[in-house]
């Protein structure tokens, strides 16, 4: 690390190194459970179908802590995630409240 960028503490100074720092985004399309004769069964080709009707809102995490909701599209012929909401958060213990419930 450039010592021009830290403090003596090891922090940064500002947040322009921050920036370009990667995440990992997550999004769970959905889920289904099968077989070992249905796997075996699987080709090239095959469709899974998972438990979660087109149109739902999938979760979106950032690093696995979840930070929004948003809806599976088609852009520009590939599958992309349109964000419909960014949690705050007061709503993302509220969520996982009612996961634990």
């Amino acid at each position: 690390m450039n010592e021009t960028n830290t403090s003596q503490n090891g922090l940064f100074r500002d947040y322009d190194e921050l920036l370009d720092i990667g995440v990992e985004f997550i999004s769970d399309l959905g889920m289904t459970t099968i077989s070992v004769r249905e796997l075996l069964r699987l080709d090239v080709g095959s469709v899974i179908d998972l438990d979660k009707p087109a149109g739902e809102s999938v979760e979106l995490y950032i690093n696995n802590r979840i930070f929004g909701k948003g809806e599976v599209m088609v852009y520009e012929k590939n599958l992309a995630i349109r964000i419909n909401e960014i949690l705050d958060s007061k709503s993302v213990i509220q969520y996982f409240r009612r996961e634990l419930i």
